[in-house]
């Protein structure tokens, strides 16, 4: 798949730090700017995706108590204390 090219806008601060790491890594800065931004675009992919899920459950009546919820992590958190 040919890649596209296309501009960013950076602060001083930060395109130098962004030099630095791609720097520390063997990079250009290109390659850490477009791993930088496929990462972010797949999470945020993610995140959608599983609010929809939790729009749909709740939509569909499937929807879990406040207090039993709250019941649940802390008994877990109680269980990791002992």
């Amino acid at each position: 798949m040919p890649l596209k090219a296309t501009s960013v806008r950076l602060d001083d601060e930060t395109l130098q730090r962004l030099g630095q790491i791609a720097e520390s890594m063997d990079r250009p800065r290109a390659w850490l700017m477009a791993h930088a931004i496929k990462q972010f675009v797949s999470r945020e992919e993610w995140f959608i995706r599983e609010i929809e899920k939790g729009i749909q459950a709740a939509d569909e009546g499937r929807l879990i108590d406040h207090s039993r919820v709250k019941a649940k992590w802390e008994a877990k958190r109680a269980a990791q204390m002992d």
